[in-house]
């Protein structure tokens, strides 16, 4: 049993209320446990994974109510269960350093004709993965042709055949917490190209 030292008047505890209280909670671990317990003996071991963590955070939860009120009661906690809070904050301390580079490129077409010739020979060298029985996107438009030669060659803004920068920026941004990562499955991946909230250590322009 973990014993807590009691620095406050003994009159704070074995009081009425939480004489009641720590019945009520005995009560309700007492039910929950027996639910929990025919819930796992009914299991045949074919249930999904999430109907076992449900019952066992629904244990978990009672047990700790419990313990709680066995502390307010006698001053003394007879479980040691692991604080979870310290826990997340270890994680937390323990991640990777993340930097966030956020840019943004406006591009003018001045020839449609050489950017079109430039895309599609770009794919044709580097054609992409495509379902079976599918094809390859016509290069037809000013930003298939952009999406292509960028696939092959990466970031080419100062290079593109036809085309004018109008203006760029880049900026490299320390994030602070909370932090929200990239969600790069997001349906609408245009909300996601913002830079988050932190400290920008490095900018680039270009006009």
């Amino acid at each position: 049993m973990t014993e807590v030292d009691i620095t406050a008047p003994a009159e704070q505890f074995f009081s009425a209320q939480t004489r009641e209280a720590l019945a009520e909670a005995s009560r309700r671990l007492a039910e929950r446990l027996q639910a929990h317990t025919d819930a796992l003996l009914a299991m045949t071991g074919a249930e999904e994974q999430s109907a076992l963590y449900e019952q066992n955070a629904a244990l978990e939860e009672l047990v700790e109510g419990w313990n709680d009120a066995v502390f307010e009661h006698t001053g003394t906690a007879p479980l040691l269960l692991e604080d979870s809070v310290d826990d997340e904050d270890d994680e937390e301390a323990e991640q990777d350093q993340v930097i966030s580079v956020v840019s943004r490129f406006d591009l003018r077409v001045v020839d449609l004709d050489a950017l079109l010739d430039a895309g599609r020979a770009a794919q044709e060298r580097h054609p992409a993965e495509v379902d079976d029985g599918g094809e390859d996107e016509p290069v037809d438009s000013a930003e298939q042709a952009i999406y292509e030669i960028s696939r092959e060659v990466g970031e080419a803004w100062f290079e593109l055949p036809g085309i004018e920068m109008v203006a760029g920026a880049r900026a490299y941004v320390v994030p602070e917490l909370p932090f929200e990562p990239l969600d790069a499955d997001a349906e609408d991946v245009v909300t996601e190209l913002i830079a988050p909230n932190g400290v920008a250590t490095h900018a680039e322009t270009w006009a």
